[in-house]
């Protein structure tokens, strides 16, 4: 089984989880791992299996992650699952609908192109200082309560995370086998 892990991160988050996808699917295939800037969108025929990661951003995938995606030739024969990390858990503790979106994006693009899709795994990420004013400004949190988010917020993706990414790498490739 030929399996591609490709991903844009801008933060790291989102490579640590394809790095973790790209060690599990190691031990049943033959994984590559490449960001989506190095692979053509046409090139995923090549591959048995593709798993596409991306950031949250505004509420939906990350720019360059929806642009790959939309190139994507209708019918692909390849399966595609996804990963998407987020920092919504902690500021956005009762709406998960930041990343809640992004997984109903690539599952309607899926079902519009043609192509199988296998599900979606997300996890927390840190957020990126250079959002944590803007995000505060947004969510018109205290000094007090924002830090504490932060706070909560470091140290992600965690050991547990990467472990959960794995688990779901093995999962996702082992129904397809069985298909």
């Amino acid at each position: 089984m030929k399996v591609l892990v490709t991903y844009f991160s801008q933060t790291g988050n989102t490579e640590q989880i394809a790095r973790a996808i790209h060690e599990e699917a190691s031990s049943c295939s033959s994984p590559f791992l490449k960001k989506t800037d190095e692979i053509a969108p046409s090139q995923l025929d090549e591959y048995d299996h593709v798993f596409i990661g991306s950031p949250c951003h505004a509420d939906t995938l990350a720019e360059p992650v929806r642009s790959f995606l939309n190139l994507i030739p209708d019918n692909s024969p390849c399966h595609l699952a996804g990963f998407v990390t987020h920092a919504s858990s902690f500021y956005n503790f009762y709406n998960k609908s930041d990343y809640e979106n992004c997984m109903t994006y690539l599952s309607s693009l899926c079902r519009k192109k043609g192509i199988p899709y296998r599900g979606c795994f997300e996890c927390q990420g840190r957020l990126a200082p250079q959002l944590r004013e803007f995000i505060k400004k947004s969510k018109h949190s205290t000094h007090d309560e924002w830090a504490r988010m932060v706070a909560q917020m470091e140290g992600h993706p965690d050991s547990e995370d990467l472990t959960n990414a794995r688990d779901y790498a093995r999962d996702i490739l082992m129904k397809f086998q069985l298909d």
